[in-house]
């Protein structure tokens, strides 16, 4: 939703699970985008939808984008509960 791009249209083409590699493909996309430079806005401007740019407020979809990154991650016990979820996603 952040990207604007589905994940099953974005990502690596090949064998075994299309739908799974081309969401891994979005995932890692966002990923290399996140650690391709230090500057926290940048990267958040090269990856929401060009609808949105300008109408939200971009720490709150860094935290949301970085949250988001820590659900997909494949070791399960490395995942967020959904209590901290909600805590990081909760305004303070």
């Amino acid at each position: 939703m952040v990207t604007g791009k589905s994940p099953m249209t974005t990502g690596d083409q090949g064998s075994g699970n299309i739908g799974e590699m081309e969401q891994r493909g979005l995932v890692k996309w966002v990923r290399e985008k996140m650690n391709g430079t230090g500057d926290n806005e940048l990267w958040l401007e090269e990856i929401i939808d060009p609808m949105m740019k300008g109408k939200c407020d971009l720490r709150k979809m860094g935290i949301l984008v970085q949250v988001a990154m820590e659900c997909v991650v494949e070791d399960k016990d490395a995942k967020p509960t959904m209590s901290q979820v909600k805590e990081r996603l909760l305004p303070h």
